[in-house]
């Protein structure tokens, strides 16, 4: 039995992220829809530039993309754990766990989104893992659903792998997706020219298949981990 002290909580999510901007990419259109009933907390595992971008200012520069973004959306600012970018495989798994659990309790999140599991990028793969440990079914957990979301140029890249993205769970975005596409603008140092992935056609693209494939104009696809009522 659910515990019903836990159901207040329904309109909480949180969305874990090893990245600034995987949560745009990967869910957020969920975020535009949702956030005018939810409560929406993010947390950023790494700063996403730390390993390949060796400018003094690349870390501030994504900060301010990420910050700015967020005054937009006119949500809660995200948490930065500031973990080492595409270095995470390199830490103890417990200490990533631990962090993301601090986080779960202090907010007692309903519904969290993470990444895929089998995403080409390392510390997709990683951020998988620790979430599921750390939102593991214990007697007073508040997470009761969680979500893994697909982002381009990492998901799609890894369809050579024995576990691909087949997603069981489809959000309509059609009336959010232009705020999608803005939003994703506010990152611009890591967006590309198409065709390359994270270009802004092939982001549409794919919210238009997605789209095709559960009867709206545009949505946003997930797997569905674990859902209890």
């Amino acid at each position: 039995m659910v515990n019903s002290k836990l159901l207040k909580n329904k309109n909480k999510i949180l969305i874990i992220a090893a990245h600034p901007d995987d949560e745009i990419l990967g869910c957020g259109g969920a975020i535009l829809k949702y956030k005018k009933t939810h409560q929406i907390k993010t947390v950023f595992l790494t700063n996403g530039v730390s390993a390949r971008n060796k400018s003094k200012n690349s870390k501030a520069i994504r900060k301010k993309e990420c910050i700015s973004l967020f005054k937009y959306l006119k949500i809660d600012n995200p948490i930065f754990l500031n973990l080492p970018d595409n270095q995470l495989d390199k830490l103890p798994l417990l200490k990533i766990i631990k962090k993301i659990e601090q986080v779960i309790k202090k907010y007692k999140p309903h519904t969290v989104f993470t990444h895929f599991e089998n995403c080409l990028n390392i510390d997709h793969q990683i951020a998988y893992r620790a979430t599921i440990t750390a939102c593991r079914p214990l007697k007073d957990i508040s997470v009761k659903k969680i979500l893994s979301y697909e982002v381009l140029s990492s998901t799609d890249w890894a369809q050579s792998q024995k576990k691909i993205f087949q997603p069981n769970w489809f959000i309509d975005i059609s009336n959010e997706i232009k705020g999608k596409i803005s939003s994703l603008k506010y990152y611009k140092s890591e967006l590309r020219k198409y065709p390359h992935s994270r270009s802004i056609k092939a982001i549409e693209s794919l919210a238009k298949i997605r789209g095709v494939s559960s009867g709206c104009k545009f949505a946003e696809a997930f797997i569905l981990i674990r859902n209890v009522n």
